[in-house]
């Protein structure tokens, strides 16, 4: 399959390949026949054909036209959008609350989450493999030197869990760094009031963009 596309990279497509790792993946997501799932940039539909023979309900978002085709063309009648996913009303895709499940870019994981924070009462699980340090990023705890506005932002609303670290052996082409598969789960008792997010989200974006982080500087 991988000497029929050519990864493109532009937009970061690396290939998972090894079997074992995704066969985990599949452990992990156990898709529901009642799931309603989003895939983002399904790729060469390494997890698309288990998550289609689960469930009906599968939109994938590919924005590469090649892979799009190719797709297509595997899997018939298969649901499947070319576009970005960062151009898409998430609320449009499904009548029903989603799940979001993909190999993300690090060029769009910032991005992605934060749109997914905008939407996050049409989410009941987000399944995501990205970057490795990114993915420290978001687990991260207060005093370490990952902490930040990100690790804020989606404590706030989703309860993270990391999975598994993946080797860059296990992809086509190899990338330079590790992977993590990382599980987001909507947080319901939060810790203020929905009319005071958009209130806090500013704080703590002044928080952060304030030199050396101090926090009477911002206030």
């Amino acid at each position: 399959m991988e000497d029929k596309i050519k990864p493109k990279k532009n937009l970061g497509q690396n290939f998972l390949k090894n079997e074992y790792t995704i066969n985990t993946i599949i452990e992990i997501l156990d898709v529901k026949e009642n799931n309603f799932i989003v895939e983002v940039g399904p790729g060469q539909g390494a997890l698309t054909e288990y998550i289609i023979k689960k469930t009906e309900n599968y939109i994938g978002v590919e924005k590469d036209k090649d892979l799009y085709n190719l797709l297509k063309k595997k899997f018939k009648n298969i649901n499947i959008i070319n576009e970005d996913i960062l151009k898409i009303n998430l609320d449009d895709l499904f009548p029903k609350k989603i799940r979001i499940i993909g190999n993300i870019p690090y060029n769009i994981s910032t991005k992605l989450l934060l749109k997914c924070i905008e939407n996050r009462n049409n989410i009941i699980r987000i399944d995501f493999m990205m970057q490795k340090e990114f993915v420290e990023r978001l687990i991260s705890e207060h005093g370490s030197k990952s902490y930040g506005r990100l690790s804020i932002l989606v404590k706030l609303f989703f309860k993270v869990e990391k999975y598994i670290d993946i080797s860059p052996k296990d992809f086509y082409p190899e990338p330079k760094i590790y992977s993590s598969f990382v599980s987001l789960k909507p947080i319901y008792n939060k810790i203020i009031e929905e009319k005071e997010i958009n209130e806090f989200l500013y704080f703590v974006k002044k928080i952060f963009n304030t030199r050396r982080k101090k926090i009477k500087n911002c206030i």
